[in-house]
């Protein structure tokens, strides 16, 4: 029947992967045993081809419509410069005269969104790709955060400055990555 939800069971039984002792819906926690493929439906399913390859809703949605769609990780507000706008803009809004009503509110709202100026905002795009590009070369959280104050001259790192941040952030704060 389309559009029903068959159940996990019934679709791995349909794919003749069904083991003998059964299988739990899920490992405890969701924490499955790292390199197991077989240990749980979930598992089993999330390694199958044709759900590795489907993307999401959203993500068929925005393509669909001729755009590219980007996900940052999460919890990770360095990476994604708008964020940070969001936060100079919450800022402004916690300075403005309070009042009660919505409209006047919403007036505040996008006044305050328009009073952080493109030239923050810049460079709040330029911290996230120097912080994007210091992951990408392989530095660590403290180091990307390290490298982004000692060095914001350009939007990205270059690789010999990387290896000298490296060194002098290793001789500073000792420890390994």
């Amino acid at each position: 029947m389309p559009g029903w939800f068959k159940g996990m069971e019934n679709i791995i039984r349909e794919r003749s992967l069904w083991p003998q002792r059964g299988l739990n819906a899920q490992c405890e926690g969701f924490k499955c045993e790292p390199g197991k493929t077989d240990c749980c439906c979930r598992r089993l399913l999330f390694t199958q081809p044709d759900f590795v390859n489907q993307k999401s809703c959203l993500e068929e949605l925005i393509t669909s419509h001729g755009h590219i769609c980007d996900f940052y990780p999460k919890y990770h507000c360095e990476l994604n410069f708008i964020e940070q706008y969001w936060g100079a803009a919450k800022l402004q809004y916690r300075n403005s005269p309070k009042t009660t009503d919505i409209k006047e509110m919403e007036r505040n709202v996008l006044a305050c969104l328009d009073d952080v100026p493109d030239v923050s905002i810049k460079r709040y795009a330029n911290r996230a790709a120097r912080f994007i590009n210091g992951y990408f070369q392989g530095l660590t959280g403290p180091e990307a955060a390290w490298a982004n104050r000692k060095y914001h001259g350009h939007r990205t790192l270059p690789a010999s400055v990387v290896a000298k941040l490296k060194e002098e952030f290793l001789k500073r704060f000792g420890g390994s990555k």
